[in-house]
């Protein structure tokens, strides 16, 4: 256990170190798709969709840059789907009111 331990920290810490900027946006990302999931878990069934939609495609948009600095395109596109999906669906709740 400890031997993992290290190896995870160690793991971290080169992650870091390699492009702290990218952390920070997985950082970001990961917290913004937490934050999306209790808010949406806790307001059922009146969900503040705005908000989420916005945390939601914020934190799609931060994953998709640090997918693309990490030259994995199956992550990247799959945010930068989920970014034009959310958009579209956030652009027409504004519309349509």
């Amino acid at each position: 256990m400890k031997n993992f331990l290290q190896n995870f920290v160690n793991y971290v810490h080169n992650d870091w170190n390699s492009y702290p900027l990218r952390f920070c946006a997985e950082v970001f990302a990961w917290s913004c798709s937490v934050v999306s999931a209790i808010m949406f878990a806790v307001t059922v069934p009146t969900i503040p969709v705005v908000p989420l939609y916005c945390i939601f495609i914020s934190g799609c948009v931060a994953s998709g840059w640090a997918c693309y600095t990490r030259r994995s395109f199956g992550l990247m596109a799959n945010s930068m789907f989920l970014v034009t999906i959310d958009s579209i669906g956030l652009l027409r709740m504004i519309i349509n009111g």
